[in-house]
Order: C-alpha cells, then structure tokens, then sequence
C-alpha cells in the first residue's frame, strides 16, 4: 500500500513538473514565476518522513533541472531547502493553519529557497545582476506563497 502511495505521489510530482515547466514559466511578473513544485514539495514534506520528502525533493528537483537546463541548481537548492525545514514542518504539520500563517510559512521557505538558488547560481555565473536577487527574493517568493496560500484555500486533501 505504501508503494501505491509513493508511485502515486511521483505521478502528481512530475505532472506538477511538467505544469511548472511549460505553463507557469509564461506567467512572469517582473521576470520571476511562482514555484508550484516548492509547494508541493512543503505538502510532501509535512506529510512524508525524511527520507521519502528528501528522495522526492532530489527526483523533482532534478527533473526540474532537465527541462529548464538548469542541471543542479534546483535539484540542490530544493533538497538542502527540505533537509533544513523538515523537522521543523513534520512537527507543526498536525496542528490546523490559518491563512495567514500558511502564506507567511511558504513565504519564508521560498526566501529561504531562493537564497540557495542564488548563492549556488552565483558559482556558474548564471545570475550575478543585483536585481535578479531582488527579483527572486521578492517577487518571486511573494508569487510563490500567493500561489500556495491558494493551493491551500481550494485543496482537497490528495
């Protein structure tokens, strides 16, 4: 039964991939889009034991990575992301969240997110302008936790 699980939870994880790669990439604001596969990683991080929340943060990273050519920045920033947060949003998971607090969680992790993004990017010299930066850490983290909060509002549990 556990293995159903898991197998389901890959498909929705490459299919929210593949949403993040070829539809939400078109909707920018200010050259930032919001990053549905953080969100479900969060979920899956609250719901899944270290080990499995890790593993799929790697596999979904790393396709991430292929589709965009972007081999490794989103695969490493998003592993290390959930090795920092897990314990954190396993232990508070069970309790019910309020709006608010569901954006300003998912807000924090995109920052956080984001900083490792950068930082890892700043080695490849892909994004060294200073309003990139502010472009990820703003924006985009913003983007990312609108988007979640709305994720959350209409959910059904999966």
């Amino acid at each position: 039964m556990i293995l159903s699980e898991n197998v389901r939870l890959i498909l929705i994880g490459i299919g929210i991939v593949v949403i993040q790669t070829v539809l939400l990439r078109h909707f920018e604001i200010f050259g930032s889009e919001a990053d549905l596969v953080l969100v479900f990683l969060l979920w899956i991080c609250a719901k899944q034991p270290k080990i499995n929340a890790l593993l799929f943060a790697g596999f979904l990273g790393f396709s991430q990575d292929a589709l965009t050519d972007l081999w490794g920045l989103h695969m490493f920033s998003k592993t290390l992301l959930i090795f920092i947060l897990h314990g954190y949003l396993n232990r508070i998971s069970n309790t019910g969240f309020i709006f608010w607090q569901v954006f300003l969680l998912i807000l924090v992790s995109a920052i956080i997110h984001n900083l490792i993004f950068y930082g890892v990017s700043l080695f490849s010299g892909l994004y060294t302008s200073i309003g990139v930066l502010w472009s990820f850490l703003l924006v985009s983290s913003v983007f990312t936790a609108i988007l979640g909060s709305f994720i959350y509002l209409v959910r059904e549990d999966l």
